[in-house]
């Protein structure tokens, strides 16, 4: 006697009030449910827009009417100006002229998020606060959906995980100053979560590259060091889940989708890297970012050696708190 049970997809065999066999045979209605995605989607998008406002409220409540420090203040304050300075190499606004420091890479998504904001009149400051909140949200979605995806703990840890995830220290030090940098980490989730169907099969390779590119693309450019950190995660899941050929075809898709997505700022860093001054021995080398650091504060994600300065007032507050 078969019996079908709709919330799991599994069919229990019965003989004789004996069970024999649970297979894992879909049932049309758990087809239905994982295809149009409505079971899952609905719970986590209504904890994401919780989060979301949870979030915003919190920002509003730090310094209401007053901007953050952000590494490109021209882009806040003046988006539409700074696209138009974007065709040129040499920035003639920028401390009596220099070139332009890796400012293609605000080009997407911040870049349309602020222009949006000022052609809105959203006041600059309200605008920040509906972008930081705006990354939490997402990088707490994407985690929930990625462990429901891979059918990792349960729906209550799998919530847990996302706050833990979206609130790790080294996001909440520098969200504020540097959306940028915790950007491509709250979106490496985004970047798997199309390759968990691809490594299983029978789902396409290319669309699911393409839908990882495409989140690659909004990881920006602003520090490529960054971005190419947060792709050791998708890059590690297809070389631990992938088989033989699908092996080959997803990792040969993959990287294609994510040079297409990094071209756009790629190559305008490279023509910056050939008439610039090259900055990086005096702030991001290891002996300067880590001679300070402790294995713990690492550890725990407290690693950001500009947290601890303070020149009258905290570099970054939430680090130095």
């Amino acid at each position: 006697k078969p019996h079908a049970d709709h919330e799991t997809g599994r069919m229990t065999i019965r003989v004789g009030g004996e069970r024999l066999a649970r297979l894992a045979i879909p049932t049309r209605e758990a087809e239905r449910d994982r295809t149009s995605g409505k079971r899952s989607r609905g719970p986590v998008l209504r904890w994401a827009g919780l989060v979301w406002l949870v979030a915003f409220l919190v920002l509003l409540a730090n310094d209401p009417g007053h901007m953050f420090f952000e590494t490109k203040l021209s882009v806040d304050l003046d988006p539409a100006g700074f696209y138009a300075s974007l065709w040129h190499l040499m920035d003639p606004r920028n401390t009596f002229g220099a070139l332009n420091n890796q400012a293609i890479g605000y080009a997407a998504p911040m870049g349309p998020f602020y222009l949006a904001g000022q052609l809105a009149h959203v006041p600059v400051w309200l605008t920040e606060r509906l972008w930081l909140s705006l990354i939490i949200a997402v990088g707490f979605a994407g985690l929930v959906k990625l462990a429901e995806a891979l059918d990792i703990g349960s729906p209550a840890s799998r919530l847990l995980a996302g706050l833990v995830f979206a609130l790790w220290p080294t996001f909440t030090i520098v969200i504020g100053s540097t959306s940028s940098a915790a950007l491509p980490g709250m979106l490496a989730p985004w970047a798997v979560l199309p390759l968990t169907t691809a490594v299983r099969g029978p789902g396409g390779v290319v669309r699911a590259a393409a839908r990882s590119g495409v989140v690659v693309l909004c990881m920006s450019g602003v520090n490529a060091t960054v971005t190419l950190e947060a792709l050791l995660l998708p890059g590690l899941f297809i070389l631990a889940y992938a088989r033989g050929r699908r092996l080959v075809s997803l990792a040969a898709c993959w990287g294609v989708a994510v040079v297409m997505a990094t071209a756009w700022w790629a190559l305008p860093l490279l023509l910056q890297g050939k008439y610039a001054f090259n900055f990086l021995p005096y702030v991001e080398q290891a002996s300067t970012t880590t001679g300070t650091e402790s294995a713990a504060a690492a550890l725990r994600g407290a690693g950001n050696w500009t947290a601890y300065l303070n020149l009258g007032t905290p570099w970054l507050p939430a680090g130095w708190a």
